[in-house]
């Protein structure tokens, strides 16, 4: 039977200005879909051909079933999914353009996550089939009960083999930097794979790194913060996401692979953005697809770059792209010409 790739977070309702580029004052029209990190690596990973399952809770109404239906169509399990009488949590995204960024804001209070308590009994049962376990910065941000979630299925991954996935975002909407430093430094010691960036770093454990000014200094702090990282815990492998911003359309995106004392940079990919959210997470799936797959790290880093690229030119937080298509990017293939 194959394994499982498991993931633990919220899927939230997505809404945005149907006109891209506007803002919530100026439309009548909200376009809606469904988003959340680990809900959005899982999902990726599903595109990829894993086998996966997301483990949450929604609401026992029509906003939920949708939700629920929204990651079945990709092929990710939600056999493990908790009904409850809330509300599933929203989040609206106002897409920024030339000199304005984008801005997020989170009406998830209270959500059906916040509340749903997994036994140990339900975590063995997760785990009995699983060989990765997906988790972010984002998700013990939301509660105290999920906190004790995670907690005790971090204990559940080492008694049953699970090598555990963390993406280090940080959120300061959702709690302050003291609390994020303290969740995250009781979890690490679990992780198998870190992802991160130089922003992650700093905003949580303070790691200092040279200034930015061009993509090669950002190299060099890429590789600072990465050597921060790594006394924080015992990692197989750590990642680090590269962002030089020219202004909210135009970027230049990388990637970062360390394993051993090797790193291993991506090629520069000069990407036009239109939906900045989901990058990340496609680069984490991309990663654990690579790892899984045992390719050589420069195909990784490669690979993983491409996917968190070109998942930010498309709408919508999913990267639909093929295992193919990612390839061909990643050796080079970025001149976007017309596929007959």
């Amino acid at each position: 039977m194959t394994k499982k790739i498991i993931g633990y977070g919220e899927l939230l309702l997505r809404l945005t200005p149907q006109d891209h580029g506007s803002l919530l004052e100026q439309t009548d029209k909200l376009q809606m879909g469904f988003a959340g990190a680990e809900a959005n690596i899982i999902a990726d990973l599903a595109v990829l051909g894993h086998a996966t399952e997301f483990v949450s809770a929604f609401p026992n109404n029509p906003l939920g079933h949708t939700a629920n239906r929204f990651l079945n169509q990709f092929g990710v399990s939600t056999d493990a999914v908790f009904w409850d009488d809330g509300r599933l949590g929203t989040y609206y995204i106002e897409h920024g353009t030339s000199l304005r960024g984008s801005r997020v804001t989170y009406d998830r209070q209270h959500a059906s996550i916040t509340k749903a308590k997994f036994s140990q009994k339900y975590w063995e049962t997760i785990f009995s089939n699983a060989s990765y376990f997906v988790l972010t910065g984002i998700t013990p941000a939301l509660s105290q009960v999920c906190r004790e979630n995670i907690a005790l299925a971090l204990q559940m991954t080492k008694t049953h083999n699970v090598k555990v996935v963390f993406d280090l975002n940080f959120r300061r909407t959702l709690w302050t930097k003291e609390e994020a430093k303290n969740a995250f430094s009781s979890m690490l010691p679990y992780v198998d794979i870190l992802i991160g960036n130089i922003g992650s770093a700093f905003d949580v454990f303070d790691i200092q790194t040279e200034e930015v000014k061009d993509f090669e200094s950002l190299i060099s702090a890429t590789k600072t913060a990465t050597k921060g990282l790594e006394n924080l815990g015992d990692f197989e492998v750590l990642a680090m996401t590269l962002r030089l911003q020219q202004n909210a359309n135009e970027n230049i995106l990388g990637g970062m692979v360390k394993t051993g004392e090797e790193f291993y940079f991506s090629n520069r990919l000069a990407t036009e953005i239109k939906d900045r959210l989901g990058g990340g997470d496609a680069f984490a799936a991309a990663l654990l697809h690579g790892l899984i797959n045992k390719w050589d790290p420069n195909t990784i880093v490669n690979f993983s770059t491409a996917a968190f690229a070109i998942t930010q030119t498309l709408k919508g937080d999913i990267n639909y792209s093929s295992e193919q298509e990612l390839l061909d990017i990643a050796s080079g293939n970025t001149k976007g010409y017309v596929r007959r």
